[in-house]
């Protein structure tokens, strides 16, 4: 390397020194749901965020944005323990709506299987139990007879609740139970 050639590079390195110097410095590690690290970043604990709904998908699944957040979030939300009529299945739109009637408010929390550990399905939905005005609408949802227990993530800590709920709307024949395709009662 000739001299011309280490003078060009010294030059370049101390341009570059001068530059990042008077620089702002980089700001801290946003909470992302792609970085586990980031977890520890987040203020305000998980189940004390404020979501707005953005939109209402299904019995089981809606779209929400996580207000006040350092960064822009939005998930789909698949609530835990239960599992609404698929689209053209008798009872699908009652459940949307139902679903809908319970989160019209707008704000929600969530609350995780595990206390502040977020977890996903295999369609990348993140899974929670939703809370509304106080309310576990999972476990109103299955009050209202538009689910049977469902336990394909877990049976989770709430598990004698949604039995209850089940039992309760089975025998009050609400929703799908009172309908003539009502699911089967869980074993």
């Amino acid at each position: 390397m000739t001299l011309v050639h280490r003078l060009r590079l010294l030059l370049a390195a101390a341009a570059l020194l001068a530059a990042c110097a008077s620089a702002p410095p980089c700001p801290p590690c946003a909470a992302c749901p792609a970085c586990a690290a980031c977890a520890n970043h987040t203020e305000t604990p998980l189940n004390e965020q404020k979501w707005f709904v953005l939109s209402v998908k299904d019995g089981d699944t809606l779209v929400a944005r996580l207000d006040g957040g350092a960064i822009e979030r939005q998930e789909t939300i698949r609530l835990l323990n239960i599992n609404t009529p698929e689209k053209f299945d008798p009872g699908h739109d009652e459940a949307a709506e139902a679903l809908k009637a319970l989160v019209r408010g707008g704000t929600i929390t969530l609350e995780f299987a595990e206390p502040n550990v977020e977890k996903r399905d295999g369609f990348g939905r993140l899974l929670a139990f939703v809370f509304a005005d106080g309310v576990n609408v999972n476990i109103e949802m299955m009050r209202q007879g538009w689910s049977k227990l469902y336990t394909k993530y877990g049976k989770g800590r709430l598990h004698e609740q949604f039995v209850a709920a089940e039992a309760e709307a089975r025998e009050a024949k609400r929703g799908l139970w009172g309908m003539d395709a009502a699911p089967k009662a869980t074993p």
